[in-house]
């Protein structure tokens, strides 16, 4: 009868580091580490365990709900957070150089695969999963790539759900490989309408179940009103979030966090922490709109309106990082 040593070695023989089975005395930390989703507003009201590396983030939305904009703010602060490259799978092969230099990403730690065999795009995820210099996968979106076993099947057969079993197949060993190595794994999926449901939501997330049980965390965006400046130009929309699906803590589903994201830069952190500091109190509201706070000496400082605030949070950066402390 083999020890429990032996059992190991043997488990282990020809595994990488990352790989092995090992008693948890051995292992430095099972708490997952987590990276900021760019909105200082989201990160604060989900504890700041927004974006686990090593689990599932799914992004959800109607078309052009703005999924693919948050995934490339999040994949910024991946790369700022890691040092490491974030790949991007863009099956629906929109990202362009406009793209990647308005939301501020480093190129020289990015890949962008493009595709639409859903095959070669799960290959292409598996093994980048299995990278060290990876930090983080982003698939936009799942419903963007299709299946060449299907051009074979007959429409019935495809009803059965080909693709779906792909995606149940594979998606837990790519998302094992990411938990090893403390990769984020973030599809994108789109909402469809389901024209089979009686009463209950009319709305289905199309190509399987994983959709339900594999996310750690579960942001799904609604696009509300445009954003212009004062020369009536678009620069951007309000973004309605609701966090369908968190392990790190419990949120209602009806809740909306409505968010400001701007085409140029994505979320503006001073006019978010305005905000932030008035809820939070350290900015006293009081009549006409004046806001009342402290500076870092202890004076007390007055101006009319969140925007001016804001624009005093920018101007002061020393008594902006004294506030953020106070929360």
């Amino acid at each position: 009868m083999a020890t429990l040593e032996e059992t190991l070695k043997k488990l282990n023989k020809g595994k990488a580091t990352q790989d092995q089975v090992k008693k948890v005395s051995e292992i430095e930390t099972l708490n997952l580490d987590f990276s900021s989703s760019g909105s200082a507003y989201l990160d604060l009201y989900m504890n700041n365990q927004v974006v686990p590396l090593g689990a599932m983030t799914l992004l959800t939305g109607w078309e052009g709900s703005g999924k693919s904009s948050i995934a490339l703010i999040i994949a910024r602060e991946l790369q700022k957070k890691t040092g490491k490259t974030v790949a991007i799978l863009d099956g629906e092969q929109t990202i362009t150089d406009s793209h990647i230099e308005r939301f501020g990403l480093d190129k020289s730690k990015l890949i962008i695969y493009r595709d639409s065999v859903l095959e070669n795009m799960l290959d292409t995820a598996e093994a980048f999963s299995q990278s060290e210099d990876i930090c983080a996968i982003i698939i936009d979106s799942v419903k963007a790539f299709y299946s060449i076993a299907v051009e074979a099947k007959s429409a019935e057969e495809y009803s059965i759900g080909v693709e779906a079993k792909k995606f149940g197949t594979r998606f837990p060993i790519i998302n094992a490989n990411c938990a090893r190595r403390g990769i984020a794994f973030i599809p994108i999926n789109q909402w469809r309408e389901n024209p089979g449901a009686m009463g209950s939501d009319p709305r289905v997330l199309p190509s399987g179940q994983w959709n339900k049980y594999m996310p750690f965390t579960h942001l799904d965006f609604t696009k509300k009103e445009l954003i212009r400046d004062g020369n009536k130009n678009v620069v951007g929309h309000k973004l309605d979030v609701r966090i369908r699906k968190s392990k790190a803590g419990a949120f209602d589903k009806k809740e909306v966090v409505t968010l400001n994201v701007y085409y140029e830069g994505g979320f503006k952190e001073a006019d978010e922490y305005a905000q932030i500091f008035c809820e939070e109190n350290l900015g006293k509201v009081g009549g006409a709109g004046w806001i009342t706070f402290p500076d870092r000496f202890g004076e007390e400082k007055k101006v009319q309106g969140t925007d001016k605030f804001a624009e005093y949070l920018k101007a002061n950066p020393e008594d902006f990082e004294f506030l953020k402390q106070q929360l």
